[in-house]
């Protein structure tokens, strides 16, 4: 983070002298978290902002009504795209970034604090930071590792690594604080900057929804198991596939087993289902879920007996944790970030499932003898879910964290 002219002596040279509130502009696609992952982090981050004071807007490039009362709620103020009469094209990350004068030309002034997502927003963040905000402070929050994930997607991806990785390290280079999710980001962007003492790593808490989510076990033969996130694209990344397999060996234990999937759209649902049942060696019944509120995601884990995130790669892995937060049981990934987060304290690693990296049917049964086992103890496991909810929460992991963000901005 070097050679971009700027004083880093603090976090929080906050450009709120006059003693007023900070004011942070967000910069993200959406406001929602129907899609979790980045959006929810960057709502919870926005709300965090607002309960110490700050004030604060976000950019999106459409919202619903819903998202519009959302925002109200927590104290947010929507910036949302100019649209001209005639112009039929949808909205796109470009608006964003390259043309930000036309699209969004009513930002607001004196803005102290300028935050992008790596790598959605990140160029975004930077352009208007420069050329509107030149005075602000740039933060720029890392929620992907190109290397990790891109050899799971395609071979045109794994081809464009290298670049992918030039450009968010550009971006970084150029920012005043780094803040990454979790652990294996920290890590990873830690080694790739080689900067400390700009760069904290953030740890999300919950959302209350599901700290609030009560679950509770009923002696059935019917059984759920519960995926979330989309299938095309990443059914290798996100382990649809291991998923598919393994469950045709559940079936031949607990027949009265159903698989739902949360998070898949009407349109890709042929070429969901396709990849599914190419990859599956026995028939399982498969319930597309589209993508919905925490409250939708809330209730399904509410009729869930187990929630699985077993991604070959996975930056944090928030589903899995607000899964735990619930208090149903959940197999997490051993290659996931959150996998590294619950490692560090022995009470906390129950979840985690060992991923074979080259032997797919190896990692499917290993898959399927942890999914049986839950399903044929299924108090236990519950009661075993309960403690860990408590155990997690009560230890409040979330809060030195938060205060070094806040400290950027000064709060």
């Amino acid at each position: 983070m070097q050679g971009n002219g700027r004083d880093k002596s603090k976090h929080s040279t906050a450009a709120h002298g006059s003693g007023g509130p900070p004011l942070v502009l967000l910069i993200n696609d959406e406001y929602g978290t129907r899609k979790g992952g980045i959006s929810t982090i960057h709502r919870g981050m926005a709300c965090l902002l607002v309960s110490k004071g700050a004030k604060v807007y976000s950019t999106v490039l459409e919202a619903t009504q819903e998202d519009e009362d959302d925002a109200a709620a927590d104290g947010v103020q929507l910036i949302s795209p100019t649209t001209f009469q005639g112009d039929s094209r949808q909205p796109v990350l470009d608006w964003l970034t390259w043309d930000h004068r036309n699209r969004y030309p009513n930002l607001p002034p004196n803005v102290g604090f300028v935050v992008g997502h790596v790598h959605i927003t990140s160029r975004a963040a930077r352009q208007i930071k420069e050329l509107r905000f030149p005075n602000a402070k740039l933060v720029q929050v890392t929620h992907v590792i190109p290397e990790d994930v891109a050899r799971f997607k395609s071979e045109e991806r794994e081809l464009r690594i290298e670049e992918e990785k030039a450009r968010i390290l550009d971006d970084l280079e150029h920012a005043d604080v780094i803040v990454s999710v979790g652990p294996r980001l920290y890590d990873y962007y830690k080694n790739e900057t080689r900067e400390e003492d700009h760069h904290l790593e953030f740890l999300p808490e919950p959302s209350a929804i599901f700290q609030n989510t009560q679950v509770k076990y009923v002696d059935t033969k019917t059984k759920v198991v519960l995926s979330v996130g989309r299938v095309k694209g990443v059914e290798r990344l996100k382990g649809y596939d291991l998923v598919a397999k393994s469950l045709g060996e559940v079936i031949k234990v607990r027949p009265n087993t159903k698989w739902r999937a949360r998070g898949i759209k009407r349109e890709d649902f042929p070429e969901s289902k396709a990849i599914i049942q190419a990859n599956k060696v026995e028939f399982v019944p498969f319930t597309p879920l589209q993508y919905g509120t925490q409250e939708d995601l809330s209730k399904d884990m509410r009729q869930a007996h187990v929630v699985l995130m077993p991604s070959r790669a996975e930056p944090f892995g928030l589903v899995g944790l607000e899964a735990i937060a619930a208090g149903v049981p959940v197999l997490v990934s051993n290659k996931s970030g959150l996998a590294w987060f619950l490692d560090q304290d022995p009470d906390w690693d129950r979840p985690i499932v060992e991923i074979a990296d080259e032997d797919d049917d190896e990692a499917a049964k290993t898959l399927a003898k942890r999914i049986i086992r839950i399903l044929n103890n299924g108090s236990k496991e519950f009661e075993a879910a309960r403690r860990l909810k408590e155990r997690l929460l009560g230890s409040k992991y979330w809060v030195a964290s938060h205060n070094k963000f806040l400290e950027i901005f000064g709060l």
